[in-house]
């Protein structure tokens, strides 16, 4: 930016720069995000176009999150136009303390538009499909909201260029689709991995091919990839029909996704992926950024960050943790220290820690995860005081105790005991040690979305794994049941030392 404009700047027309307090970007807020169980009732022959109640619930419970684990939520200006869960806090019929809360959010630069090239909120859009969507939105900048926008510059051939650079990194990065690890892949979208391989030689190979015989001179939309490969014949992508075929919908989460961290790459924030849908790493970034032959260390971690963070939402929230609260009660949950004790962690960790290619160190990675936890245990428990029916941070939570040793598993639950099949007949008479683990479960699994909770106790030494198995299962005395697998441990394992 020219010192000339710098100056001419008005105080609601920002910057990424002018940011500081953990800012986010949701992808759940994108007008095309549906749940995977929405998205698929969109390829029968007879789905309704457009949005759905449930597809709209959904987008507004992300909304919520979206607002409770930022300090400032950038949103598209398009998406304020054209999400239904967003519009609908300022047209004709929301209850008055809803809008009035929404106003609260604009005024107090808790959520940000983002422009993209235009330089005023209410201009005309070409996004909007409805034009009382946009008569409502100018009448709220008219009368009751004055947002601040943020652009990636003000000056507008300066601006051009970094939104260039934007869509220019979502038509070179369709490539790397093709490139994508085949058990990384499957983790991420909790397919087999025989699914991601028939996934990766086919649909995302067609659209490497395609892409490679588009005009190297303009770039390539997220329009144009849906039309060529996910939008039923005849259908455009606002009325989200689908084509059948089990491959349609991985390929488009991993296109969304991919579409959704372009301005938080270019701009420094935090994207946040939904709980129900693939996480950041399902990019495969890192591994990309480490072959690349001119690695740029500060890169690196900025990259490490954003997919730390993303890791860390989606471990302490689920996709519905805030879906009872209303927008006054997000705005009364914003004012209270507990929350602010914990954004204002998040903040000092994920961007401090971070920053300027830094990587935080073992200790300081352990004490500020710890603190982070357990700030947002105490954030949950007063939202819980502040919501009006308090359901909408009550998870069902299940706990099993888990012996494992040399390959033997057997996990104590309320419900019963299960041994892995087999185990213990191809147990050895040898030493072996016995580990204790104790599985806490949301919603009775804790192998989806890093959403599980273990810990880890010290090891116990066996004389004998075969003979001291089957004096402990001798001991039970009553009915085990044997299963395939058990509870793994992930992401969120707390390790008890060793006694000294």
């Amino acid at each position: 930016m020219t010192d000339r404009a710098e100056s001419a700047r008005a105080s609601n027309q920002l910057t990424f720069g002018d940011l500081t307090d953990y800012p986010v970007m949701a992808q759940a807020l994108d007008n095309q995000w549906l749940p995977p169980d929405l998205a698929a009732a969109q390829q029968r022959p007879h789905a309704a176009k457009g949005s759905t109640p449930k597809a709209v619930a959904a987008a507004s419970a992300e909304l919520r999150r979206s607002l409770v684990n930022s300090g400032t939520l950038v949103v598209n200006r398009a998406y304020l136009l054209n999400n239904e869960a967003l519009y609908r806090n300022y047209c004709p019929g929301i209850e008055p303390a809803e809008r009035e809360a929404f106003v609260r959010l604009l005024n107090d630069r808790a959520l940000v538009p983002y422009l993209y090239r235009e330089r005023d909120p209410g201009e005309e859009s070409a996004w909007s499909k409805d034009k009382h969507v946009q008569q409502s939105w100018r009448r709220l900048l008219a009368d009751e909201a004055e947002p601040a926008c943020v652009r990636f510059d003000w000056d507008d051939d300066t601006n051009r260029e970094e939104t260039d650079k934007v869509s220019n990194y979502f038509s070179t990065s369709l490539s790397t689709l093709r490139r994508l690890k085949i058990p990384q892949l499957a983790k991420d979208l909790d397919i087999s991995q025989e699914r991601a391989r028939a996934l990766r030689e086919g649909v995302l190979k067609d659209i490497y091919d395609w892409a490679g015989e588009q005009d190297p001179d303009k770039d390539i939309t997220r329009s144009a990839v849906y039309q060529q490969f996910l939008c039923r014949p005849g259908s455009e992508p606002h009325e989200q029909l689908f084509r059948e075929g089990e491959d349609v919908l991985p390929a488009k989460q991993l296109i969304d996704l991919l579409y959704s961290v372009g301005v938080p790459k270019a701009s420094g924030l935090i994207a946040l992926t939904p709980p129900d849908s693939p996480p950041r790493s399902a990019l495969q970034e890192l591994g990309e950024a480490e072959r690349s032959p001119v690695a740029d260390p500060e890169a690196l971690g900025r990259l490490l960050r954003d997919v730390f963070a993303d890791a860390l939402h989606r471990g302490v929230d689920g996709p519905n943790s805030y879906a009872d609260l209303g927008l006054s009660d997000i705005t009364a949950l914003r004012r209270e220290e507990e929350w602010r004790a914990y954004i204002d962690a998040l903040n000092g960790f994920v961007r401090g820690g971070f920053a300027h290619g830094r990587v935080p160190d073992p200790d300081a990675f352990t004490g500020a995860t710890s603190e982070i936890a357990d700030l947002h245990a105490k954030m949950l428990r007063k939202a819980r005081k502040i919501g009006r029916s308090g359901k909408g941070f009550q998870r069902e939570i299940g706990m099993a105790l888990v012996l494992e040793s040399a390959g033997l598993s057997l996990q104590l639950a309320g419900d019963g005991v299960s041994l892995l099949s087999g185990s213990v007949q191809l147990a050895s008479a040898g030493l072996g040690a016995l580990v204790v683990r104790l599985v806490f479960t949301d919603g009775g699994s804790a192998l989806r979305s890093g959403l599980g909770h273990s810990v880890t106790f010290p090891a116990l030494r066996l004389g004998s794994v075969k003979r001291d198995w089957e004096a402990l299962l001798g001991a039970y005395g009553e009915r085990i049941t044997e299963i395939d697998a058990l509870p793994r441990r992930n992401q969120a394992d707390q390790q008890i030392p060793d006694a000294p």
